[in-house]
């Protein structure tokens, strides 16, 4: 078995050296750390995770704040602190936080539009201040570039709209949501359910919730046809919806769309009455509106301790083969848009 003091005789260095350049310390020259790495490769080196992770851990731990290891949540809303304004996404990172529990690791939010800070000025300064890990939210419509140096650090996504580089995601499992959703209104007697959706989310979420449903509808005879309305992502089309309302008569509606109780009243219709309401996702849910609650902290939770393991098993970089982390967490709300079942 090679260990770092092989990898030490081989480079000419002292073993102190080469532990802190296999965890490609700031404090080290980039050429030292290049020359431990390409020793420990030419020797068939492969670090000891139970090792690492404890003393990842020790390094978390360590008084003054400066020294623990830290993760960044990136976010990239057009301002600093827009994220703050979306409940999923605040969940998520309250949830990234409590997952640190005992091992002392500190989250800290970092903002992808700094002024004159580029990917890669922001990968060395996360890097000098001890940053690990990185949690990448989930993007707005329009990527920002993300030229970040991922080599130095372990990462995950919270969903898939970061296509490249393609990194581990935990994403919260949207068919399940729905699965959820379709019982329920099944239930309770409908028979022409209407899906309404943006159709930039539906690619963002690789048709998942889409595909399901088209799916259901096979599994559930009695159930009429009614085609789903996708909308443009720019802007909330009143009357393509009216359109589709008055064309094919659902009587529940399936959406996340905020402007659809509104856009129903202006119709004259009043669910559950005149048509059932439902929602697979509400960024701001309230008692009143029946559907899902997407349990994001869970979701957030479960993106800390994948990262956290990464970090103390030293995986850094592009994954070869990145995995995705379905996460089940979500609460039902009966509201007052459904009938009774």
């Amino acid at each position: 078995m090679v260990t770092q003091r092989d990898i030490a005789q081989a480079a000419g260095l002292s073993q102190a050296t080469v532990s802190l350049a296999l965890r490609r310390h700031p404090g080290l020259p980039a050429t030292t750390i290049d020359r431990v790495h390409a020793a420990a490769a030419s020797l068939g080196y492969r670090p000891d995770p139970l090792i690492s992770a404890l003393m990842s851990q020790r390094q978390a731990r360590k008084p003054g704040g400066t020294l623990r290891a830290k993760i960044a949540f990136l976010t990239a809303f057009p301002t600093r602190h827009g994220w703050r304004r979306s409940r999923y996404i605040s969940d998520c990172y309250a949830g990234v936080a409590t997952a640190r529990g005992p091992r002392g690791y500190l989250v800290e939010p970092r903002w992808l539009f700094e002024p004159q800070i580029g990917g890669r000025r922001l990968s060395r300064i996360l890097w000098t201040q001890n940053f690990q890990g990185l949690v990448v939210a989930p993007l707005p419509v329009v990527n920002p570039p993300m030229d970040i140096d991922w080599a130095q650090f372990s990462a995950v996504t919270l969903d898939y709209s970061m296509a490249d580089p393609v990194l581990h995601r935990v994403v919260d499992d949207h068919a399940a949501g729905l699965e959820r959703l379709l019982a329920e209104i099944d239930r309770r007697g409908y028979t022409r359910p209407g899906l309404v959706l943006r159709a930039p989310q539906d690619i963002r979420t690789r048709h998942s919730r889409l595909g399901f449903f088209l799916a259901q509808r096979l599994h559930h005879p009695r159930w009429r046809t009614v085609p789903p309305l996708l909308l443009p992502e720019d802007r909330w089309g009143p009357a393509p919806f009216a359109a589709w309302l008055d064309r094919h008569r659902p009587d529940v509606i399936l959406t996340e769309e905020p402007e659809v109780p509104g856009a129903l009243r202006r119709l004259g219709l009043h669910p559950p009455r005149d048509v059932g309401l439902a929602f697979f996702h509400q960024e701001r849910p309230t008692g009143r509106l029946s559907g899902i609650r997407v349990l994001a902290e869970e979701v957030g939770r479960t993106a800390g301790n994948i990262l956290m393991r990464l970090i103390e098993t030293n995986e850094r970089g592009v994954p070869r083969i990145p995995g995705t982390t379905l996460v089940s967490s979500l609460a039902w709300n009966d509201g007052r848009t459904l009938r009774p079942a």
